[in-house]
This record gives structure tokens, sequence and C-alpha cells, in this order.
């Protein structure tokens, strides 16, 4: 079939000789007003190529807490890692430094950690009957989790007597490091004993060991209130920390374990500490933690892991914000919701980790001297997903506790993050044919999603619904809903009023494309309209294979590029510009033979995310010479891109595909801007495989005798195969 379409292209365009440009014309009418959210299996993350490695918390200091009741440790573990739970699988486990016994200054019931080691008479003794509060928490987890829990040890503060100020909570200058430059050595041997102790003698498998915790801050104060804390300047500092901690851990026969770094309070800090590393400190870290407490450069930080060949997490977070207009108690819940959207799609992160899973205490005796906080206000915001009640021994549960179940119990590990807009978080279970939505709507009204899952080869019929909404007594947590029907693209989706809704979509296969049918494109093939204000931001940034580089075209603006040979396409990728990726909806490609007549491939219907998105459902791929991409005249709907004219914004485009025969423009297959009988008889050469001995360049045939030579060669072609 591909041949006779080929071949009639050829009769027609050598009868006509010429042929009318074709004007673009966007019917407004195929906008639909709910919001599309197009789901690629091809589109996953970028880093760690998009397997996910889990959801998690750090364990102080709540099981510094609450380990002493075995009851409360066990509900815990249960609640947060166990299968009815959360299905947390990471627990970040805090190596406490220990403060000067002397020292009574923390008034948290939660947050005074007890370290491993005494300095006595010149010499570093150890008590490994220290922390057994965490150490019990700690142990009942990795049961509930059935050994599959990734643990992780990270440091606040080195041990008192190794700090400039002799307390673990900072310096006196809380803007200057509080390790004493002799005793560099001496924490990372510290930290690798301890690593060493709970792998080889509990059993503990270590993944991974950091000795900072948001470093380079000026939170760490002397006698400080609250926590330990200890500062390191970036760049030399933490370097030379991080060298010593490889060493330490070598030593100790721990060399499997990852060196991460280094757990910056804020986003855009982390990108500064970790460019200030040496080059040997870069090379030791494999992977980066951060927290996202500040910041906005989330792109940039993914782009910086990904240059340096690095993992990333997002090792914590937290707060007592909340979102939505008069939520109540899913304020909190949709606040939770959001930043996990927010950090998962802007990082591309491997693992989302929260800060502490309870924060709040409630006793009537309080611990140790000190007194809890008690129940907070669960209608407004609040730190923790859960409270532990000392005086009943239990645990009291929270809608933001439903929040985070609402994916940690159905987003898995090992699954296959993709690239998705509109509120959602995304996962594709290549292995269990699955795929899980999570949306969130912290509106006051009733929201439509229409899921585009058309680049996906299989679907199922129906769709499962799980739902978070309204208070703990008389709303909806982890409320299975009735299935829901799938259609030929997708399925449509209601989402109530300030909800979190996960959908199920099971049956779903996907076949991927191939990578290495890439056609390069030079800039010398590239075209397009005018750059906004003769900017230097031109259309060859757009095939250049650097997402920082971009078109900034003006209202209807274009891009194309003449592909130097006949293709038919298999796939096209591409990247919206990044912060303008609101003007990609609406922007279509185009094939074409000639370069004037143009045939839509593809229409992009949703928002898309920052990074590459690949197409591989198109229209018109067959003998296609140039492809553009161009947005519509006129206004926006407004929906999604607010600006009074369309603009064209495009980051990065390629395009893959495979020769598919002769160059045929007008009938011109020689390439010699004369359609004559040799172009035929070259057409005939290539049907047959072979040279043909009719010397077609002197023969005079008409469009008729055309067509009884074409069945000729394709009943000859017929006999021979």
């Amino acid at each position: 079939m591909k041949f006779v379409k080929r071949i009639l292209s050829f009769v027609t365009a050598a009868g006509m000789l010429s042929t009318a440009a074709v004007c673009f014309s966007f019917d407004r009418n195929d906008v639909n007003a709910a919001s599309v959210v197009s789901l690629s299996p091809n589109n996953r993350y970028d880093i760690n190529n998009g397997i996910f490695e889990g959801w998690g918390t750090s364990l102080c200091w709540w099981a510094n807490r609450l380990g002493y009741s075995d009851v409360l440790a066990e509900k815990s573990a249960e609640l947060f890692f166990g299968d009815s739970g959360l299905r947390m699988n990471i627990a970040r486990f805090n190596i406490g430094g220990g403060d000067d016994p002397s020292h009574d200054h923390i008034t948290r019931t939660d947050s005074n950690m007890p370290g491993y080691s005494k300095f006595e008479n010149g010499q570093v003794v150890y008590d490994w009957n220290a922390d057994f509060n965490q150490r019990n928490v700690l142990m009942k987890s990795i049961a509930a989790t059935g050994g599959d829990l990734i643990v992780e040890m990270f440091s606040n503060s080195p041990p008192y007597y190794m700090t400039e100020s002799g307390c673990s909570s900072g310096n006196r200058d809380a803007g200057k490091n509080n390790l004493k430059n002799e005793w560099y050595a001496g924490f990372a041997d510290y930290m690798a004993e301890v690593c060493a102790h709970y792998q080889n003698e509990w059993g503990v498998k270590i993944q991974s060991v950091e000795p900072f915790n948001e470093p380079y801050t000026n939170f760490w104060g002397a006698y400080s209130p609250k926590q330990e804390g200890c500062h390191f300047d970036i760049g030399e500092c933490e370097s030379r920390m991080i060298m010593e901690m490889n060493r330490a851990m070598n030593e100790k026969n721990m060399g499997d374990t990852m060196i991460v770094a280094s757990d910056e309070t804020a986003i855009d800090t982390q990108i500064d500490a970790f460019k200030a590393l040496s080059d040997e400190a870069k090379n030791v870290v494999q992977r980066i933690d951060t927290h996202t407490y500040g910041g906005s450069k989330r792109t940039e930080l993914k782009n910086l892991a990904l240059q340096n060949g690095k993992n990333l997490w997002m090792s914590e977070v937290d707060g007592g914000a909340t979102s939505g207009q008069n939520a109540g108690e899913m304020g909190a819940a949709l606040w939770l919701s959001n930043r996990i959207k927010d950090d998962c799609n802007g990082l591309n992160c491997s693992a989302w980790i929260l800060w502490q899973a309870i924060d709040k205490h409630i006793s009537k005796d309080g611990y140790n001297g000190k007194q809890d906080s008690g129940m907070p206000d669960i209608t407004g915001g609040f730190w923790g997903l859960a409270v532990a009640d000392h005086d009943k021994q239990d645990i009291i549960l929270t809608k933001k506790y439903y929040a985070f179940g609402q994916y940690s119990r159905y987003i898995r590990p090992g699954y296959t993050m993709l690239k998705t807009s509109d509120s959602t978080v995304a996962a594709y279970d290549k292995e269990g044919n699955k795929l899980v939505i999570v949306a969130t709507n912290d509106g006051s009204s009733p929201k439509t999603l229409n899921f585009d899952l058309s680049e996906f080869s299989e679907t199922g019929d129906s769709v499962q619904v799980i739902r978070t909404s309204g208070s703990m007594a008389n709303g909806e947590s982890w409320k299975e809903l009735d299935d829901i029907p799938t259609n030929e693209t997708g399925f449509t989706a209601e989402l109530k009023a300030q909800s979190i809704t996960t959908y199920i979509v099971d049956g779903v296969k996907a076949v991927d494309f191939s990578a290495e049918n890439r056609i390069s494109i030079s800039a010398s093939q590239v075209s397009g309209s005018n750059p906004w204000r003769n900017s230097p931001d031109v259309p060859q940034n757009v095939f250049d294979g650097n997402l920082s580089t971009y078109f900034d075209g003006v209202g209807n603006g274009w891009v194309q590029a003449d592909l130097g040979d006949v293709y038919d396409i298999t796939a096209i990728g591409y990247s919206p510009r990044s912060g303008y990726e609101y003007r990609c909806p609406e922007g279509r490609f185009y094939s074409s033979a000639d370069g004037v007549t143009w045939n839509e491939m593809y229409r992009i219907a949703s928002k898309p995310s920052f990074g590459m998105h690949y197409l591989t459902k198109l229209q018109n791929t067959e003998g296609v010479r140039y492809i553009k991409y161009q947005v519509p005249e006129g206004t926006p709907d407004g929906s999604v891109n607010k600006d009074n004219v369309y603009c064209c914004n495009i980051a990065e485009i390629e395009v893959y595909g495979s020769l598919s025969g002769p160059v045929i423009v007008d009938g011109d297959i020689n390439g010699d801007g004369v359609v004559n009988t040799a172009d035929f008889g070259s057409l005939v050469n290539y049907l047959l495989g072979k040279e043909t001995e009719i010397n077609m360049e002197s023969s005079d045939i008409n469009k008729d005798q055309m067509i009884n030579i074409i069945d000729l060669v394709l009943l000859r072609s017929e006999i021979a195969s």
C-alpha cells in the first residue's frame, strides 16, 4: 500500500507540475472546555530514567519520642510503613551527635537526640545502648516492610566534644562552622563506626550516608531550645567532609554505601553548594539530596544533577500551611498534595521524603521533664501527618495522612514516573500493565479533566477511583468509588471540589519507540518566522540539542526543518521553553512532501511540563520531507494561556523516522529541478529494486502509459515475491 500511495502521488505531481500554497486554518470548536492531560509512556522523568524509588520520612525526632513504647512503635510502623498504612519504604535515620550532659537548653520533648560516644581520657568511647527509642522504631519499621526498607543515615551535628562551641546545637556565631578543624576525620570515623555497627551487628542494610543537614544556614546557634545543628561553609569545608566520609566508610569496609550530599534547606542553595564542591568531592557524591523549604529553581537543580550524572532525592520538607479557601481539615492535606506534585514534577526526583510523620505529642506528664505540644488545630495548618497520644497509647490520624496515602499506597517503587500537567502526578507500572494518576482539586468548584491516553497501545475498559475529601468525621478517606469507563482515547474524570483522587487504569500497555532512528538536522536546514523583536532566540535554536536555548517567536510564529530526504516519521520529540509551557496548547506539528502543502500531524491539547515529550500517535507520517511547528492566529481562550495572542515558544524538537525512498518534489525524483521521463525511470528502478534496461530518457510517454508501466511493475514485483 505504501508503494501505491507514493506512485499515485508521483503521477499527480507530474500531471499538475504546480501546486497552490495552502492556508492554515484552526477550528476553534475542537477545543474542549475541560482541561486535557496527555500522558505517554515515552514522556518519563529525566532523573534515574524515570524509575521511582519510593516514599519515606525521617525517624527523628518522633521515633526518639515514642520508641520507648512497644505499643506506639508497633502502631507507627504499621501506619507509616505497613501494607495497611502508607506503605512508605524509606527511613532517614538520624545519627545523633549528643550534647554535653551538663546542658539542658533543648525544650522540645522529641529533639534532644542521644549520641553514641563520649570522649574520655583522650579516647572516643562508644555506648551501643544509646538511642534505643529510635532504633526500636527502625527495627519495627523494617519488619513492617518485609525487610525492604531503604535506610539512609544522616547527621544534624557532630558530638559536642568535636565542636567549637562545645554544644551540639551550633556555633556561638550561627553563621560559622562548628566542627573543629582537627575533628573532620574524627567525625567521619564516628559516622562510619555507627553505620558499620548497625549493618554488621544489627543487620540493618545502610543504603546511603550523609554527614550534613542544612549545613549552609545560620539556623544553628549554641544553646538553641530546638535541636542539634551544625554550619558548614559551602565549597572547601563541605568538600573536605565528603572526602573524609568516603575514606572512613571504605576503611570500615562500607564502600558500597552511597555518599550523598548535602541536604541544603533550599533548592537554590543546593545548586550553589553542589557547584562549589571540588571535582573530587563531586565524583564521590552519588546522589544529590535536597530539601525544598525555600527556593524555586527545581528545573535548574534537575538539570545540574543530569549534567553531573547524579540521582536526585527530595529528602525533606513539611510545613504548617494550607491550600484552598475555607477547606477546613482538607486545607493541610491539599497543601501537602500540591507540594508533592510541585516537587515531583519540577525536580523529577526519584524519591519524596517527608520531614517527620509525627510532629505533635499529647501527654499529661510530658517527657524527661519537658512538656509536649499537645493536639494541634487540624482545621488549619500543622506539621506532621499524625499525632501521638501517649496517655492513650494511640496515634491520631489526620486528612494530611490520607493525602499522603493517595500517592504512597498506589505509586510504588519501580514504577516509571511520567511527565504530566494540571495538578496531577502520574506513574506507569510496565510489569503490571497499570497506570496510576493522582489529581488534586483545591478549588471550591468541581473540575473536569480529560485524560488522553492515546499514546498507549492498549488500555482497560474501566478506571478504579479512590478519593480523600472533607473532614475526618464526615468526609472520605481513601474511599473507593464506582469505576468509571474508558473511551477511545482515555477517560474523563470529574474532580470533586477540594479533593485528592487516585485513578488506576489496568490493562495499560505501551510500545516504546526506537531512539536509534533520530534524523540529524543541521542549522542550515532550519527556517522560521521572525523572532520577537529580532532577538537572538532564532529558529535554529530549536534543533541544537540544548533545552536551555529556544525560539522566541511572535504571534502566528513557526519553525520548520527540511529533513533533506523523504522519511516515514515514527516519532516527534519536543520541549516547551522553560517558564512558558502554557504557550504550547494549540500548537501543531505539520508534515509536507514539498514544503508547500501541509498536513496536520499532531495538536498539543494540554499544557506540557518542561522537558522532552515524545509523540508516536501521529497522522500524515509517510513520505515526509518537511516538518513544521506552528501556533495559530488569534487570541487564546484564557483557560491556560492568558496572553492576548498565541506566541511560538519552543525549546527543542527531535524527529525520528526511516528513509521512505527517492526524494519526490512535485514529481522531481532526481532533484534536477525538471520533471521528466528520467524521473519516472528512477521510480521504476526503485520499485523493481534493480536497474532497468529501458531507456526512459528518450521516451515520450503520457500519463496513461505511466499507469500501464506501473501496473506492469507491480505485477512483476508480485510474481517475484
